[in-house]
């Protein structure tokens, strides 16, 4: 039997209470300021400067033991290192950090024990609508994929949020992080005191807070009651769609909301940010030492490609080590490219004992239609890997 919040409450205060606050229901809302485990005041600390840095207000971001909840339902890493600037990469999109163009079309889901496999507050099924919802995407590369074994390579886990969200907040989720979806999504198993959450609700939440993890933002962020502003980690409008979609399933504030399906608008958005396959053009040229020293390399990569109406601003520099862990990686922007090589622990050919790497880019013309370059070869002599940009 599930356990019950405010249980000494009577029947009768319940009732008036309830029709009261109705409207209250919500996602992404404020936090609760007695929660138990959240500190009375923020501590500074570097992840605090720099997300205030990037837009966030200092009293939408709560402190938990392993991450920060900011505006309600989004998390995001205590630790620094995850936010260097190579971690995102500046498109026009909802965020400025997106996936990339491979692991967007292979997103491992797996559902963690903590959500029961039986029950009201089995999620599982609901999970399974969500993802075919946002597989079945006609023109995107967006595809999840379902796994039942919590191996390392699970690129999305969902579980319990043990009792950290806020009684009004149904689930949270995050925004990419190193071209990779946000790893986890929370589930408040106890939400709005074990009110009974409906298979059409947890469908609707789960595609909002899948949409969080690939780097979709509220639709109406910019709506001043929610505090929410576009700061640096991107709150782009996406071409061809509204300031404002009243139907979108990532309006914040709705988690009481059942699924009705996707809104026309919230369909141009997702074929923006990953379309289809794009079309293949030359050409991608590079230059650099031959034979790496220990140390710093720089060596360049320029588009010379003849795309008509090209948008150059909208070029970015991906880049793989062959047999390297996690690929590919966006390394820069703009018609040229500068990037260092620095030592590495492994030869991607251990019996040439070189390293090797493909290079790629993505444009847009000024219609905002995607374009992908070949890729562009290089093998160096030596245990080395990209780092960095100029």
């Amino acid at each position: 039997m599930k356990k019950m919040k405010n249980q000494y409450y009577g029947k009768s205060l319940l009732f008036a209470f309830a029709i009261s606050i109705l409207f209250l229901f919500q996602n992404c809302s404020e936090e609760n300021s007695n929660q138990g485990n959240i500190e009375n005041e923020l501590k500074e600390t570097p992840v605090v400067a720099k997300l205030t840095s990037l837009g966030f207000k200092k009293e939408r971001i709560k402190e938990y033991d392993d991450f920060y909840l900011v505006e309600g339902d989004l998390m995001f890493s205590k630790d620094i290192k995850t936010y260097s600037k190579n971690n995102t990469t500046s498109r026009h999109a909802a965020t400025n950090n997106l996936v990339s163009i491979l692991k967007i079309t292979f997103m491992s889901v797996y559902v963690d024990p903590s959500i029961p496999s039986s029950g009201e507050d089995n999620w599982r099924d609901a999970l399974s609508y969500a993802v075919s919802d946002l597989n079945n995407i006609s023109g995107s590369t967006v595809h999840f994929n379902i796994i039942t074994s919590s191996s390392p390579t699970a690129d999305i886990v969902i579980k319990s949020d043990g009792n950290v969200l806020q009684d009004n907040v149904i689930a949270s989720a995050g925004f990419p992080n190193n071209n990779n979806p946000y790893n986890q999504i929370l589930i408040n198993l106890d939400f709005w005191s074990n009110t009974s959450i409906s298979e059409g609700s947890k469908r609707y939440n789960l595609v909002h807070e899948l949409g969080h993890c690939i780097g979709l933002r509220h639709t109406n962020w910019d709506d001043p009651n929610r505090y929410e502003g576009p700061g640096s980690y991107g709150a782009n409008v996406i071409p061809n769609t509204p300031a404002q979609d009243p139907n979108s399933v990532m309006n914040g504030g709705t988690a009481n909301y059942s699924w009705n399906g996707f809104s026309v608008y919230d369909l141009v958005a997702i074929r923006y940010l990953y379309p289809a396959a794009p079309v293949i053009l030359p050409q991608v040229t590079a230059t650099g030492p031959d034979y790496l020293q220990s140390g710093p390399n720089i060596f360049t990569w320029a588009y010379t490609g003849n795309l008509a109406n090209a948008d150059l601003d909208s070029i970015i520099w991906w880049y793989s080590k062959v047999n390297g862990v996690g690929a590919p990686y966006a390394i820069g922007w703009g018609a040229t490219g500068y990037f260092m090589s620095v030592a590495d622990t492994f030869y991607s050919d251990t019996g040439n004992q070189t390293s090797n790497f493909k290079i790629y880019i993505t444009i847009r013309d000024t219609s905002g239609n995607l374009y992908r370059s070949p890729d562009y070869n290089i093998m160096k002599k030596g245990k080395f890997k990209l780092e960095g940009s100029l």
